[in-house]
Formats: structure tokens, C-alpha cells, sequence
């Protein structure tokens, strides 16, 4: 039996979002985003329209456009020209190609200590989120859930 393909989305160039984007399988962004990015098991591509002011914790990513803030993968990160990165690398694979801006530190860590950093994350998002919310926000996540339309972020149109 075949693997169904996972999905593939997309933020366009004229898209922005903030807070935290929380993803399976595929991401192409050539938008705006700030906040945090999150998939235990997917894959973020960067695109070189992108500018990314978030930290970002996936499974692999793939960056040719803007990031400020630090890159956790479980697998690998590669930054393709004309990538702009300003953060702090961390995965057990790093390729870094000639022509990339790169400021910040690189820390190859074996694949058990990277899956560690990106469940770090979602631990850590979830156990604030319950803390803030409120039975208000509660009440209205049941709601929205029941319904089909929770949204993990805000987007607007740029």
C-alpha cells in the first residue's frame, strides 16, 4: 500500500502572519513571518522573497530568503544563495552554500539531541499557552474546534 503524499502549503509573497505557525508537511513561505514556526516532522522552505523574523523548529529546512532567529532541525538545515540568515544553527546536518550571509553560531548535534530541541518547543508553546489562556479562550477554542475553523495564526493580507 502507498503512503498518501503529505500536504503541501504555501504563504505567498504577499502574506503575512505572526504567532505561531505550526505545520505537516510541507511549507513554502515566500511571505512575512513573525513569531515562532513549528513541525516535528515536516519540512520548511524558505523562499528568497521570504523574510522570517521567528525562531523555527522542524525536521528539515531549506532557506534562500531572510531569517532572524535561530533554525533547530531534527535532520537537517541547508541555506541556498541568496539566504540571509541571523540566528543560530542547530541540526546534525549543516550545508552551508558559497554566496550565503550567515551571523550567528552553528552547533552540529547528533539526531537524538535535535529531536530533543524541536519537542523542547512544542512542550514548552503548549504548557504557555496553558497558562494563559483563560475560560473565555477555552470556551471559545471548543467552539471554534466543534465548528472546523481554528486557526493556530492570524494572517492578513499585506
Amino acid at each position: 500500500m502507498k503512503k498518501a503524499p503529505k500536504d503541501i502549503q504555501m504563504l505567498g509573497p504577499q502574506m503575512t502572519l505572526e504567532g505561531t505557525l505550526v505545520f505537516e508537511g510541507t511549507m513554502i513561505i515566500n511571505g512575512h513571518v513573525k513569531g515562532t514556526v513549528e513541525s516535528k516532522e515536516g519540512t520548511i522552505i524558505i523562499g528568497e522573497q521570504a523574510v522570517i523574523h521567528a525562531d523555527i523548529y522542524v525536521h528539515n529546512a531549506k532557506v534562500s530568503g531572510e531569517v532572524r532567529g535561530s533554525v533547530q532541525a531534527s535532520d537537517r538545515i541547508e541555506l541556498h544563495p541568496p539566504a540571509r540568515v541571523y540566528g543560530n544553527l542547530t541540526a546534525p546536518v549543516v550545508l552551508i552554500d558559497a554566496g550565503v550571509t550567515f551571523d550567528g553560531q552553528c552547533t552540529t548535534a547528533p539526531e537524538k539531541d535535535a529531536d530533543k530541541y524541536v519537542g523542547q518547543a512544542t512542550e514548552k508553546r503548549t504548557g504557555e499557552k496553558a497558562k494563559a489562556r483563560s475560560g473565555s479562550e477555552k470556551i471559545k477554542d471548543l467552539s471554534d474546534a466543534a465548528m472546523g475553523t481554528k486557526l493556530n495564526a492570524e494572517t492578513k493580507a499585506s
